[in-house]
């Protein structure tokens, strides 16, 4: 049997270029500190291989420190093979970290977007793989089709497109090429939302692991790495696959709502009611998006409420309620108030969702100013 963690999208030493010099830095360590758990996992739990199938930097160079974290990673793990498939962002290049970097042993880096092997005889595995060695990769390496050995594991670790565009810039090959090409487990890296799991087509099993850790509000959720259990007794493959987070923050997006809430101290409660239903853990930012109907003379502060969110690191907020109103009286009306509702009404009954958003809050604010409200 062959134990194998896969990992993949780690983008150590992205910048974080909107936030704080302090905050960019310690996001930075963040990431930096969730590999090291991975790697520390991987030697306490004896895995044979670690498969990375790219974007392990988050651009072609890197800084010393990183790299230096990095080799004492895999010089402190002799026994694991480390495969790592350089992706678009950290592409193999005459200049790059891969080629300029001494790294141990241990260390195995495919140089060619050419389909090539490494072979492990003593775990009776072979690790099929690419490099991008530019930015963008429009070959398809799957194109000669490869004839693994049936009576040996055949495992892919790639960085790819699974069924993106016919020469798409990122890898693409297609399901039918990767079920033709025999392997019996897929390792993949490129798509940050991992699957829950490994699928299969037909007798190969395939997976993204997704991002190790989340970076901002694009990347939601609890990201994990993928534990892979093969074997292969005469031919016929036996495998298990797990999931193990790392993460140490969260990112979440919440909706909470708000409906019939009449002054801001309830508005919070429920708010906090909606993440606490979460459970995002003291490290998390959310990002609460308030949905429902309010009275219109509620002013809804996103600051105030953003604030008194707690049990979390960061919390922002999105006010697209809407005010409950007295419609009747309202186009009855005949002073101002009247007359700037009946200029608002058919954008909050008419327009798209983001126009109905807008004149929503325009009218609140609107209402606010008529009475006398900053």
């Amino acid at each position: 049997m062959v134990k194998i963690l896969h990992l993949a999208d780690l983008h150590l030493d992205s910048p974080f270029s909107l936030k704080s010099a302090e905050t960019a830095q310690a996001c930075r360590q963040m990431l930096r500190g969730t590999f090291t758990s991975a790697m520390l996992y991987a030697r306490t739990e004896n895995f044979d291989i670690v498969l990375i199938p790219g974007d392990v930097f988050d651009t072609g160079f890197a800084a010393r420190d990183t790299l230096t974290l990095l080799k004492s990673e895999f010089e402190k793990s002799p026994a694991i093979r480390f495969v790592i498939a350089p992706g678009n962002h950290d592409p193999f290049k005459p200049d790059s970290p891969w080629a300029k970097t001494s790294f141990p042993d241990n260390v195995f880096i495919f140089k060619s977007s050419s389909l090539s092997k490494i072979c492990f005889d003593d775990l009776n595995t072979d690790v099929y793989g690419w490099a991008f060695t530019e930015e963008n990769m429009s070959v398809d390496p799957l194109a000669i089709k490869p004839h693994p050995d049936k009576s040996r594991i055949n495992v892919l670790c790639a960085h790819c497109e699974l069924d993106g565009p016919v020469g798409g810039k990122y890898c693409s090959i297609s399901k039918a090429e990767l079920e033709a090409a025999g392997f019996d487990y897929a390792a993949l890296g490129h798509i940050h939302k991992g699957t829950d799991g490994a699928n299969r087509i037909g007798n190969t099993y395939y997976a993204y692991s997704g991002c190790l850790e989340g970076r901002s509000f694009d990347e939601c959720g609890q990201k994990y790495a993928i534990i892979a259990e093969l074997d292969k007794k005469n031919g016929v493959l036996s495998a298990d696959f797990r999931t193990r987070s790392f993460t140490q923050r969260r990112f979440e997006i919440i909706e909470a709502d708000v409906t019939g809430c009449p002054d801001a101290a309830t508005l919070c409660s429920s708010v906090n009611a909606a993440v606490r239903a979460v459970h995002p853990g003291q490290e998390s930012s959310v990002r609460v998006v308030l949905r429902g109907s309010v009275p219109a003379e509620l002013i809804v502060s996103e600051e105030f409420i953003a604030k008194n969110v707690v049990g979390v690191r960061y919390a922002e907020v999105e006010d697209r309620t809407e005010p409950t109103l007295d419609v009747e009286k309202f186009v009855r009306e005949p002073g101002i108030r009247g007359a700037f509702y009946r200029a608002v009404e058919p954008l909050l009954t008419q327009g798209t969702e983001r126009e109905r958003a807008v004149a929503a809050k325009a009218l609140k604010i609107g209402l606010d100013a008529l009475n006398g409200r900053n």
